[in-house]
């Protein structure tokens, strides 16, 4: 039997909101407390990025424990240890006095977005519902949501209690309830038997046809054409990082109000969420090469407004153009993976380039450590703006893989990897 499902919605409810508080609470929100706690605790920048470093390692490398511990305890024993460790996160981050205890903060959020973010949430929300394309779409809506709501959240609170560590106390609280709703709220274990039992899909000629094109693993990873997806596809996540650590205090130095910084983060979200929805509509009539054209393109226009910005006009570009790129960037890399190298190795393809992209992490540790030897960011955003362009160059010269030279057609499947 299948796990029982309290009710659907309100599963769908708990997991979007779990998601919501992590969205808001680390990659997006982080960077605007970093700079009041980089001044009062007398830390340097490199100290700083390199939290920002390990929060994007530890989700990075976490990225497969979630799938181990919902076949061990379930799904609602996942839950529980991932409330618990962002509980354990957002709490050290309140209480820190040391670098070494930001470091190990920072590490155990990381650790908690994979827990409770999207593995557990896409397993159980595909699992409930039959409309699994609409349900997703509005689950990671929500979590885009969060990305806006961090940024004005701590707006709020700094302005109410001039203290950075209320923020994450907040944080601290809506983790306790949040997660105690999925606890409540998600199914426990799910029995595959009787989906594994039933008989093999039936395909009709076309989709057969089709289907001798799809790609081995090995022979996909041996092409140059998955090294620039994945490269596309990781330099957003550099992108996204390093901007959101740095970006605040960054334009701090340049005259600009923290708050006005802040709420520019939070509209640069807020555009990602909006074009993620209309990029999936609009990935149906235009190819994924040319949304990742649009995508490096526009990221580069934004960053180099970044760099030189000192007011709300090129700050405006900023965050329409890197807004733009984080709603194609996921759409865009995730099915022209799909295309050129079709599905059966898709999903052991799409983890390796995931798993890859956590290289990305170490771009706040390298702009700390350039915000202290050269006294600004600006250098660094301007080197994120020439690796995007270099991506953007390799895209338009971007073909589909060769066919195979024996048997003129795509190397055929000879197992999901080899």
């Amino acid at each position: 039997m299948r796990a029982v499902v309290p009710h659907p919605w309100l599963t769908f409810t708990a997991l979007s909101l779990i998601f919501f508080v992590i969205s808001a609470g680390s990659f997006s929100s982080m960077g605007v407390v970093l700079p009041a706690m980089v001044r009062e605790l007398n830390w340097n920048w490199k100290q700083a990025g390199l939290g920002y470093t390990l929060l994007g390692v530890g989700c990075g490398l976490a990225s497969p424990v979630p799938a181990l511990l919902i076949r061990r305890l379930g799904v609602r024993g996942t839950m529980t240890v991932g409330a618990l460790v962002m509980m354990a996160g957002f709490s050290a981050l309140a209480l820190t006095h040391s670098v070494w205890v930001y470091l190990a903060a920072t590490t155990l959020v990381g650790l908690s977005f994979a827990l409770v973010g999207t593995v557990p949430g896409t397993h159980v929300l595909t699992q409930v519902f039959k409309q699994r394309s609409a349900i997703l779409g509005s689950y990671f809506a929500m979590g885009g949501l969060g990305g806006v709501a961090g940024p004005l959240l701590y707006v709020v609170i700094q302005s109410a209690t001039h203290d950075w560590r209320a923020y994450w106390w907040a944080f601290v609280a809506m983790a306790a309830a949040a997660g105690l709703f999925a606890i409540l709220t998600t199914p426990g274990r799910y029995d595959e038997t009787g989906h594994t039992a039933e008989a093999p899909e039936q395909v009709g000629p076309a989709e057969l046809i089709e289907g001798l094109k799809d790609w081995t693993v090995r022979r996909a990873l041996m092409t140059p054409q998955f090294y620039v997806i994945f490269g596309v596809y990781t330099t957003y996540l550099l992108i996204n990082t390093t901007a959101h650590g740095f970006g605040v205090e960054h334009l701090i130095e340049r005259g600009v109000d923290a708050k006005a910084a802040a709420v520019m983060l939070s509209l640069e979200a807020l555009i990602g969420v909006v074009i993620s929805v209309a990029g999936g509509l609009l990935g149906e009539k235009v190819s994924a090469k040319t949304l990742m054209i649009i995508c490096m393109a526009a990221v580069a226009v934004g960053m180099t407004a970044l760099a030189e910005a000192r007011g709300w006009g090129l700050m405006l570009v900023y965050a329409v153009g890197v807004g733009l790129g984080y709603g194609l960037s996921f759409v865009a890399p995730t099915v022209l993976l799909l295309d050129y190298f079709g599905k059966r190795a898709n999903l052991e393809l799409f983890s390796i380039m995931c798993l890859l992209s956590t290289v990305a992490a170490l771009g706040p540790a390298f702009g700390g450590w350039a915000r202290d030897s050269l006294g600004s960011f600006e250098g660094m955003f301007l080197l994120c703006t020439g690796i995007t362009v270099a991506m953007l160059i390799a895209t338009l010269f971007l073909r589909p893989p060769a066919l195979h030279r024996r048997t003129g057609v795509a190397p055929v499947v000879e197992g999901a990897a080899e």
